[in-house]
């Protein structure tokens, strides 16, 4: 539902974008049907939506405002055009149960850090309780809820590409300090394709295991390894089989969420306030 009204707020502001904007935005787009051909509106669209959450997280609201980021944002996009055509197929495996806990997921290449950290963690199923950081040979680079001082950046600040990944690099992502989810990446593939390759587009491919278990790294451990020993402890615990989700992994189901999920996960971390982490 949330989403719904989302998507409808873009595609209200596309319309008044195209057909009110400033005479300097309106070249701005036809330079872009110059390049992007019939994908236009979605990078219009993307564009839009960056500019929304800039506005929202520096709570200013003025058309000017606005209007000057979608300018930036547009001739920034024109610029990396190659780039968006470019897509990466991953491997990830959740560090200590790599054959039981695995997704390969196929992403635009030109996506920020922290998008890349929310598709990882929408198709493993976590509810973004907790920060995260990526950790690769280019540096370390978290959510901004994460202390600076820890990082060399933001991963919002940051492309994917600017870490001039090739077939065979791998690099890690670190969700929740406490539990120490570690998920391995490893990179399969990076391909040009004809048209745009924009997050809508992104698809699992294959997987093993529902997901993570928040809060809860060592029984998920002790259910694949030692079910006598798991069943032992949430007993202990007053706790039933009942009380975990044992559901096999689904590329269907998997696909037909993982937008939503993303999208959830994009809104906890960049939307939420503060004084709640």
């Amino acid at each position: 539902m949330l989403m719904e009204h989302v998507f409808q707020c873009v595609d209200d502001i596309y319309d008044e974008v195209v057909n009110h904007g400033s005479d300097e935005l309106k070249r701005t787009i036809c330079d872009l049907e110059k390049i992007a051909g019939h994908n236009t509106p979605s990078v219009i669209k993307k564009g839009i939506m960056l500019s929304m959450t800039i506005c929202f997280n520096q709570v200013q609201f003025q058309d000017e405002l606005f209007e000057g980021l979608l300018q930036e944002n547009l001739e920034y996009m024109i610029r990396h055009i190659p780039e968006m055509k470019k897509t990466i197929q991953l491997r990830v495996s959740l560090r200590g149960l790599e054959k039981e806990m695995n997704r390969e997921i196929i992403l635009p290449y030109f996506i920020t850090l922290a998008d890349l950290a929310y598709a990882v963690l929408a198709v493993f199923q976590a509810e973004g309780h907790h920060l995260f950081k990526i950790e690769s040979d280019h540096g370390r680079f978290g959510c901004e809820q994460c202390d600076q001082e820890m990082l060399d950046d933001y991963a919002a600040n940051v492309f994917l590409s600017d870490l001039h990944l090739e077939e065979g690099h791998q690099f890690s992502l670190w969700y929740d300090f406490g539990e120490d989810y570690v998920f391995d990446i490893q990179v399969l593939n990076i391909q040009t394709q004809s048209d745009l390759f924009v997050l809508e587009d992104s698809q699992i491919t294959s997987g093993k295991g529902y997901g993570i278990w928040e809060d809860e790294h060592e029984l998920l451990e002790m259910y694949y390894k030692d079910y006598d020993e798991f069943l032992m402890r949430i007993e202990d615990y007053g706790l039933d089989e009942d009380d975990f989700i044992f559901d096999e992994f689904d590329k269907d189901i998997a696909n037909e969420m993982l937008m939503e999920d993303f999208e959830f996960l994009r809104h906890v971390y960049e939307d939420q306030d503060e004084d709640l982490w």
